[in-house]
Parts: structure tokens; sequence; C-alpha cells
């Protein structure tokens, strides 16, 4: 076959046939190319006029077939005559040049230079990686722990295992029930003091006890929260904060209600507690109380402020008997720093203390009953009202025994007027109250401790109280008691009929129904604190306390809904639905001891959280 000449005058039918042969000769020689074999050898062999030209073709295109396919078809199309040999060139050199570029970009990175001495090494088999690994983790871990990052068995840094969190949450239902034989005019001491001086003339506006209008199902919660750090070995310090409808030293419940309006929160606890040997403790600050005291003196949410020390001896009276010795001193009440612009006297007010000590034995008797008996003493300093000398209203706005009057009281404490107004030319007579009594209070306590399996025990506990600083002639005596005085006789637990004994010698002479002591029992099964899954109690017990056994601001706020002069029993239950979650209920039915008659039935349902 010849070479293509444009000049050639022949059919456009042949030429085609011919383009057409020369095509499938060309892709046979191509497959056979890229098969692998020689180019001709095992290809289409060339026949009579093309075998003859292709002999006849330059050494350039005879040369040994190439590697690459292109170059392989352009010398095949030079050889046969299709390309000029100058075209054949142009193209094999374009075809040389794009695929030195493809090479050069399918070729892998070189590696990175070796550092001198180093060897490199094409592959690192699994064990060896994970030898290495291993060995880097080690080295990172020992650095953080050696820096503090973190250690081991620690998600965070050690300093936070130092600290604690710890608090509660409650729901409350509370239904308050009253006898609609109660007395109506029982007045409210305690809002009464919160007042200040009020009015002697306008008794009639004094405010007064609500005492036969039911209030069920009110809604109350409480709420703390707080941290315990240990600041250093031996020291601790500890704080919470909770929630409470006023600033009382008891009750940290807030009534719902109120408008949807936002809740206060208060500082419940803020304290150190140093332990400078392993059997002493001292606390500084606000801290729980550190007594073995029940409810009928202290109520469980009681605060105390000040400092107290308790130290412990083991081993007394056998392996598991131990000896604890408690006191402390708690200021009450340092009193005003100023004073009205016209005073002229500027009285010193001696400040309200309360000075505590207490003996507590625990030991095991008879196999496993544990048995832990206290007795305590707990002498307020400074707390007893005394009616003040002559005080003239029209010179001076305040009286000579004023900051003897008490911050808090509930009710059934004995009470009397305290400001001897000698005159006021305004016509009103602004009087303050105080505490009748002085109160050192004995408190002694027994406990026995049964189990009767891992999980439940029983517990049978007695308790009583005496107000030592009691003397029933101080009714009707003071430091500046006379009987041309006005309100010297106490103005509550009194009868002022004529069927009664006088025992005052005043203007409004009395007969005087309070007491002195108070005492409870109380049987508990379960378990003592049933915050697990499955843990129960139920308890029940009996209470009497007289109008001066204790001071009325400080005892449980729930049974009579606080305050003294009261009797009757408790019955409660909790069920642990959960970790740290209980559902429990309290009955509380009281009357009073003495006095007008005033009966308080108290229901409370409880959820409550702890963590």
């Amino acid at each position: 076959m010849s070479a293509y000449n444009p000049d050639r005058k022949t059919g456009r039918a042949g030429f085609d046939r011919r383009l057409a042969k020369r095509a499938i000769g060309l892709s046979a020689a191509l497959v056979a190319l890229m098969a692998g074999g020689g180019a001709f050898a095992q290809g289409i062999a060339p026949s009579g006029a093309d075998a003859a030209q292709a002999a006849a073709a330059p050494a350039a295109a005879a040369a040994a077939p190439s590697p690459d396919a292109m170059t392989n078809l352009i010398r095949l199309l030079v050889a046969k005559g299709t390309l000029t040999q100058a075209d054949g060139d142009a193209l094999l050199a374009q075809a040389q040049s794009e695929a030195d570029k493809a090479r050069v970009a399918a070729a892998p990175p070189p590696p990175p230079p070796v550092a001198e001495g180093a060897v490199r090494v094409s592959r690192v088999p699994e064990a060896v990686r994970a030898q290495i690994r291993d060995e880097i983790r080690g080295e990172i871990m020992a650095q953080a722990a050696s820096e503090g990052w973190v250690t081991k068995d620690q998600a965070a840094p050690e300093w936070t295992k130092r600290i604690r969190l710890f608090g509660d949450v409650r729901v409350r239902s509370q239904s308050e029930l009253y006898s609609r034989a109660n007395a109506t005019d029982i007045l409210d001491f305690g809002a009464l003091i919160a007042l200040g001086p009020v009015d002697i003339a306008s008794t009639a506006l004094f405010p007064h006890l609500n005492t036969q209008l039911d209030r069920p199902n009110q809604l109350r919660i409480r709420a703390r929260i707080g941290a315990l750090a240990q600041v250093t070995k031996g020291v601790t310090a500890e704080f919470s904060l909770g929630t409470g409808d006023d600033n009382s030293p008891i009750s940290p419940n807030a009534l719902l209600g109120g408008g949807l309006a936002k809740r206060a929160i208060w500082l419940d606890l803020a304290n150190f507690k140093v332990n400078p040997f392993s059997f002493a403790t001292l606390s500084f600050g606000r801290f729980e109380n550190p007594f073995n005291a029940s409810e009928l003196l202290y109520d469980n949410d009681l605060r105390f402020d000040g400092v107290a020390a308790q130290l412990n001896v083991n081993h007394l009276m056998g392996e598991k008997s131990a000896l604890t010795v408690t006191g402390g001193a708690f200021p009450l009440d340092y009193g005003a720093g100023n004073f009205p612009i016209n005073a002229t006297i500027k009285q010193r007010y001696p400040t309200k203390w309360l000075f505590a000590g207490e003996l507590k034995l625990k030991a095991e008797v008879a196999g496993a009953v544990e048995v832990t008996a206290s007795a305590g003493y707990h002498s307020f300093k400074n707390v007893r009202g005394q009616l003040s000398e002559p005080c003239n209203l029209d010179v001076v706005d305040t009286c000579s025994t004023d900051g003897l009057a008490p911050q808090f009281v509930r009710k059934g404490n004995t009470l009397f007027a305290i400001r001897n107004i000698s005159n006021s030319s305004s016509g009103l007579f602004p009087e303050l109250f105080g505490l009748k009594f002085d109160f050192d209070i004995l408190d002694l306590n027994l406990a026995l401790k049964m189990p009767i399996s891992d999980r439940v025990g029983v517990r049978l506990a007695g308790n009583y109280v005496r107000n030592l600083g009691f003397r029933r002639y101080d009714i009707c005596s003071g430091q500046f008691d006379n009987s041309a005085s006005d309100f010297i006789q106490p103005i509550n637990n009194v009868f002022s009929d004529a069927t009664h004994t006088k025992v005052c010698v005043s203007k409004n002479a009395a007969t005087y129904t309070g007491g002195n002591i108070g005492w409870a029992t109380s049987a508990r099964i379960g378990s003592i604190i049933p915050d697990k899954r499955g843990s129960w109690t139920f308890a029940a017990e009996y209470r009497y306390v007289q109008s001066d056994a204790v001071l009325d601001s400080l005892t449980d706020s729930d049974f009579h809904l606080g305050g003294t002069n009261a009797k009757g029993y408790v019955l409660s239950g909790e069920y642990g639905i959960a970790d740290g979650l209980t559902v429990g209920g309290h009955w509380y039915s009281s009357n009073e001891i003495s006095g007008d008659p005033f009966a308080i039935d108290v229901l409370q349902f409880d959820l409550r959280a702890k963590f």
C-alpha cells in the first residue's frame, strides 16, 4: 500500500477503503504492542508494498519499540508513511515531554532528609509500634503526675479530690389543723417582739395567733447546697447555703405561693474544723449542733455560731466504747452599736451568750446492744429581762433595759413588760417584753440500739430536760420590780380571775400556771436514715414540755408549730424509693399543758433527695 498523496487523482471510495485497512492494521499492531510483545514479530506482518516501504523507513522509525504506547504509535505512523518524519519527530518530542510530566506528578514525594547517625526504617512492625505508644503514654502520665495535672486513677486534678459537694432538696405538703374549741385571743408574741415597742394602751390591736382556721395542703420547699474542702492535713473548711422564709434560728422551709416570687437564700454553714490530734476536734464559725441533744431542746435545723471543742477517748469501757467531751461558747447578741438621737444616757448592755458542755458515753453491752448516754448543761447568759428604771419617754426614746428584750420568741415562754414608763405626754406607752426567767438547762439522754438484721434495727430513747435557772418566786421579783409598776407580773401563762390564788402583789395580780421540765420517749424500727433503695423506718414519740423548760425559739418548729407549753405524740415513717431519694410522712398531735385551750394537729408528706 502506498502512502496517501493528496495530489493523486483517485476516487473517494478507493481512499476510504485504503484508510480503513490501514486503521485495522494499526489497531492490531497497537494491541500487540500494549500486550508487551514485539511490535511486528507477533503482530500483523506487512505485505507487498507495505513491507518494502517499511524496510526503507529511516533508522529512527525502525528503532527498538518503546514501552510508551503513544511513542510506538507515532513511530508506526511514520513507518507507514501516514506522517512525515518531521511531524513524527515533533509529536514524539511532545509525547515525551507530557510523559515526563506525568511520571513526575505520579512519583511519591522524596523522603525527608536523614539526620546524621539516624537510621531509616521503611516499615515498623505492629508490636513495636504498640510498645512505642505505651512508652510515650507512660512518660506523659509520669510528667502529669509530677506536675499535678492528672494521675492514672483520676479524671481531674488532685485538688478536686479534696472537695466534696453535698446538699438536699425537700418538697413538703403540710396541713395545719386546729380544734374548734381553741381559745381565740392568744397573742402572737413572736410578731409582738418583731414589731419593737408597742403601745400597751392599744392591746386590742396586738397581733393574735390563728387558733381555729385550718390551713390544708400548704406546699413548702427546703433546699441546701454546700461544699466540704480538705484545706490541709487536719484542717477542713465547710460552707452551705439554704432557703428560709426569714432569718429566725430554726425552720429553713420556704412557703410556696406569694405570686411566684423568688425565694431568699441564707448562709447556713461556714466553718473551719481543726484536728490538732487524732482525738481532738476544734470548730470555728457557724456549724451544726455539736451536742447529743434531741429536738426537745434544739431543732434539728438549728446552727451554732461560735467555738466548740470535742475530745474523744476510745476503749474506755471495752473495745467498742468511746467517751466524748464537748464544750463551746456561742454568742447570741452583742447588742446595738448605735443609739437614738435624743438618748442622753448611753446604755451598755451585756452580751448574750450560750455556754454549754456535755459528757457522752457510747458502749456495747449484752452482745450487739449499743447504749448511748449523755448529760449536758446549757447556760444562757443575760437573756432574762429586767424591769427598767423609771423611764420618762418625754426625754428619752430608750429605757435602761431595752437591750434585754429577746430577738426571737415563738410561743410558750413566760414574758413580761420590761419598760417602767414614768411619763409620756403623748398618751402612748410603747412597751417592750422580756423573758421572766433565766435558762440554765440540764439535758439528759439515754438510747439503746439493737440490730435485728443487717439492714434493720430498733432504737429506744428517752430525754429529760430541766431548767435549773427557773425560780417560781421570780414571777413577782426583779432587779427593779416594785408594786407601783405596771405589768410586773407575767402577761401570759397566768390566771387572773378571783377563783385562783394570787401570787403577785401589784396592780394586776395573777396566778402563774407554767413550769420548767420536759421529757420525751421514742421508739424507732428500721434504718436509722433510710437513704438507700428499699430501706425504711417507722417511729413513734411522746413529748411533754412545760412553758419554761427550754427556750421556745430554739425547740422543734413542727411540734405544736413551735414553742413550749405543749404535750402530745408524733408518728412518722419514711421509705427509700431509690438511693438518695425518700418519701415520708409525719403526724404531730399536740395540746396545751396549761392556760387557754390550744390544740394543733400537723400532717406532713415529704419527697426528699439527698446527695
